[in-house]
C-alpha cells in the first residue's frame, strides 16, 4: 500500500500539473485583431526611402492577420500551427530547438509555459519574435501578443490578435 501512495502522489502531482498548462491547448478561431498594416507602416516610417518598402514589404509577408491557431502541450513537447502552416513543435520548459520556417530561414525556437500563457520565441542573426498567448481569466479567450525585434528596424514591430474557442 506505501508503494502505491508512493507510486500515486507523483502521478497525481504531475497529471495536475499537465491539467493546468493545457487550459491554453485547443483551437482557437480569430475574433479580432489590431490592423497590422497600421503597426508596420508605423515602424517602417523612420526608416531611409530605400530600406522602408523592402522591410514593409517583408514584415507584410510574415504577419499575416492568422485566423486560426491551434496549441497542444504535453510533458514532451509544446506545438503550436497558426492557419495551414506547419505546426512548430518546441520542447518544453523554455529549451531552445532548431526550427526551419517553410521559406528556409532558419531559427532557434522555444516555448515557456505557465497555467494561462504560453511564450514562444523565435531567434536568428536578424533579429527576434516573441509570441505571448495570455489565456482570459473565463478560459474562452486567447490573445497573441507579437513583438518583432531587429537591429535593421529603427523600432519593434508590436500587434496584438484575439481568438476565441
Amino acid at each position: 500500500m506505501r508503494a502505491a501512495r508512493l507510486f500515486l502522489v507523483p502521478v497525481l502531482a504531475v497529471l495536475s500539473l499537465t491539467a493546468q498548462e493545457s487550459a491554453i491547448s485547443g483551437a482557437w478561431l480569430q475574433t479580432k485583431a489590431d490592423d497590422i498594416a497600421v503597426a508596420i507602416q508605423s515602424t517602417v516610417a523612420d526608416m531611409n526611402f530605400i530600406k522602408r518598402p523592402i522591410a514593409r514589404g517583408r514584415l507584410t509577408k510574415l504577419n499575416p492577420a492568422y485566423k486560426k491557431v491551434l496549441i497542444a502541450i504535453s510533458d514532451k513537447e509544446v506545438l503550436v500551427k497558426l492557419d495551414d502552416r506547419e505546426p512548430i513543435h518546441m520542447p518544453p520548459g523554455g529549451a531552445s530547438a532548431p526550427w526551419t520556417r517553410e521559406d528556409g530561414e532558419k531559427f532557434m525556437v522555444a516555448a515557456q509555459v505557465s497555467k494561462d500563457q504560453l511564450i514562444q520565441t523565435f531567434k536568428n542573426e536578424d533579429g527576434e519574435r516573441t509570441n505571448i498567448f495570455k489565456l482570459s481569466p473565463d478560459g474562452q479567450s486567447l490573445t497573441m501578443s507579437a513583438t518583432i525585434k531587429s537591429p535593421q528596424l529603427p523600432k519593434p514591430l508590436v500587434y496584438s490578435i484575439s481568438f476565441g474557442r
